[in-house]
């Protein structure tokens, strides 16, 4: 996979983007050739283009102040004014990128996933965890053998997040976990933004009403379609689900030989995600609920 769609894909390009900015105007004020400030240019817009292509579901508000302070920047190193002015100026641009920063960071830090010996792992989601042949040992089944744990893969091939409906008939257990990988279907098929958002609360209303801890994985998301991952990140705090950073399925599909088409995991990427899984597992002898 080319390596700038995998920083795309896995957020990175949003972090890149900011320090190009950041960078390109804190250079600006010391280098002043012309040969310096078409580079600085093209690396503030190649900034700009990365923190948009990225997809970073933020507040739009939080854009539009971002982008504001960008522009104020761009104005004020194009107008006669004293260098302390715009050392003061790049200050502020340098600050709302830092705040916006640091709020997006918690979503690329991975969480520890706490497991009881006794608790049954449910999978529910679609082909990147079903499979597509018989032959394969999918991911669940791999974690399963890696934790020693029960997991129960319910996901089918081709499932979109109404679909995943009749998956939760299979959750029998109580005070289970349940992993949801789901919504790959809905962003590449027809299923417009209020209507995922719409379907996934219902779907995790569903679990949680079966007295299941969650898990959801964030997923790689296309350029502008923000709101797909802005919603998820509103019903995972709704429902206390714990959010799987991006960057593991992106992983997953990025590795050579990882896929069979380019949207389905062959064994090598099931075998990877599944470690990658397993190395966010804390198995406790005794889980309080």
């Amino acid at each position: 996979m080319n390596p700038v769609v995998i920083e795309v894909a896995n957020g990175n390009a949003f972090f890149i983007g900011m320090g190009m900015t950041v960078g390109a105007f804190a250079l600006r004020l010391w280098w002043n050739n012309r040969f310096a400030i078409i580079l600085l240019t093209i690396s503030w817009l190649l900034g700009i283009s990365l923190v948009v292509l990225s997809a970073t579901p933020i507040s739009l508000w939080l854009y539009g102040v971002w982008f504001g302070f960008c522009v104020a920047a761009r104005v004020a190193f194009n107008l006669r004014i004293s260098i302390r002015t715009k050392m003061a100026v790049t200050a502020a641009f340098s600050v709302c990128s830092l705040i916006l920063c640091a709020v997006e960071l918690p979503y690329h830090l991975a969480k520890t996933i706490s497991v009881s010996p006794d608790q049954t792992i449910y999978v529910v989601g679609d082909s990147i965890s079903a499979g597509i042949d018989d032959k394969e040992k999918t991911w669940p089944s791999v974690l399963g053998d890696l934790s020693q744990i029960k997991v129960v893969n319910l996901a089918r091939a081709g499932a979109t997040v109404e679909t995943a409906m009749y998956q939760t008939k299979g959750i029998t257990a109580s005070n289970a976990l349940v992993l949801v990988e789901i919504g790959g279907n809905d962003l590449l098929g027809s299923t417009d933004r209020r209507t995922f958002y719409r379907q996934l609360d219902q779907l995790l209303e569903e679990l949680k009403g079966k007295d299941s801890r969650i898990v959801m994985f964030e997923l790689p998301l296309l350029p502008f379609w923000n709101s797909y991952g802005s919603g998820p990140r509103m019903l995972a705090k709704k429902y206390g689900a714990v959010l799987i950073p991006k960057k593991y399925l992106v992983n997953a599909f990025a590795g050579k030989g990882n896929t069979i088409d380019g949207l389905h995991l062959s064994q090598k990427g099931h075998d990877e995600l599944a470690k990658a899984l397993y190395g966010l597992i804390d198995v406790r002898s005794s889980l309080v609920k």
